[in-house]
């Protein structure tokens, strides 16, 4: 332990760690912790985001609304379901006893939540396909995420958790500066003294904060590929950020590694088939496939708020029938 603690910093020898969960709050309200506010500020973003595209497209906002109205509650479900199933498959059912609905206290599993959102969402499009084109929502809304995922993860910063292991030497924590080190002194089961801790939450904001410009203000804002890849980008993008991540967490969990990999396998999968094969529409009929080429979308060059992008206009006209099976 001497030798663990004279590799510490001069400012952390006599310092008091931080606890496990502990949490900052708002001006010292305990009824408003920082987490909280820094996930609401997320979402915020992430909207003025899609409204951004949503009116550059000339859709219908009162459909964005509902969409946001549908999604921060599933979002949040979702989330909190994960953290709980994630307690449960780890033997750690005492933890929810009296606190298992309490989403101030952290606890939210960002995949979840994206599952939960994207499938209730996806349900409300099909009901109004005629207006909306799911393969475009999927690129505005999904992308979108990383800035509240950006956000939030500094939330977890407030609430000292989704930390890595223990770093002896601080080398990956040292060059933040003594503010965020400090906040990495922790306690907790592993170590009941404080140790530095590897200062994930940081990593994955950075990651997060970088996909979002590229797949939002670079691919989105211009156009760079067909309705639908972008949002399939972003199941890439997220799924090997937390498949590279999850064995540095104190806690991690195989199955949140699996869960990254079928993101990062269904992803590859719509990317491919929404940039080049858009064109063709499966249909059954009298039990046999009959696969169609179409013409789904028009291009046009035009200009927003100064910007020139290529606009897809939706058509979707029956060309030629490629197979009858």
């Amino acid at each position: 332990m001497e030798n663990k603690t004279s590799q510490l910093p001069e400012y952390l020898k006599t310092a008091r760690p931080f606890k496990e969960g502990e949490a900052f709050y708002i001006f010292n309200w305990e009824w408003l912790p920082v987490y909280s506010f820094m996930i609401m500020l997320g979402m915020i973003f992430a909207i003025l985001t899609i409204a951004f595209f949503w009116k550059r497209e000339k859709w219908n906002f009162d459909h964005l609304f509902t969409l946001i109205i549908i999604t921060i509650p599933t979002s949040i479900i979702g989330a909190r379901l994960g953290y709980i199933f994630e307690q449960l498959i780890a033997g750690n059912a005492d933890k929810l006893k009296d606190n298992w609905w309490n989403i101030r206290s952290g606890g939210l599993s960002i995949q979840w939540g994206v599952i939960l959102a994207t499938i209730s969402d996806l349900t409300y499009i099909y009901f109004k396909r005629t207006e909306i084109d799911y393969r475009k929502a999927m690129s505005f809304i999904l992308p979108a995420v990383l800035i509240g995922q950006a956000v939030g993860r500094w939330g977890n910063y407030t609430n000292h958790e989704v930390y890595g292991k223990i770093d002896l030497d601080g080398s990956s924590v040292l060059w933040l500066g003594e503010i965020i080190v400090r906040n990495m002194f922790i306690s907790d089961s592993v170590n009941q003294d404080g140790a530095l801790r590897v200062p994930l939450f940081f990593y994955e904001f950075l990651t997060s904060l970088i996909g979002y410009l590229l797949l939002v203000w670079v691919f989105n804002l211009f156009n760079w590929f067909k309705p639908g890849v972008t949002g399939a980008m972003y199941l890439i993008w997220y799924g090997i950020v937390r498949a590279s991540m999850e064995f540095l967490r104190q806690e991690a969990y195989l199955f949140y590694f699996i869960l990254a990999l079928i993101y990062i396998f269904l992803g590859v999968i719509l990317a491919i088939y929404f940039q080049f094969f858009a064109n063709f529409k499966y249909l059954i009929v009298n039990n046999k496939l009959k696969i169609e080429k179409v013409v789904r979308y028009q291009v046009s060059k035009e200009k927003f708020m100064k910007i020139t992008w290529k606009k897809y206009q939706r058509v979707e006209t029956v060309s030629t029938t490629v197979q009858n099976l």
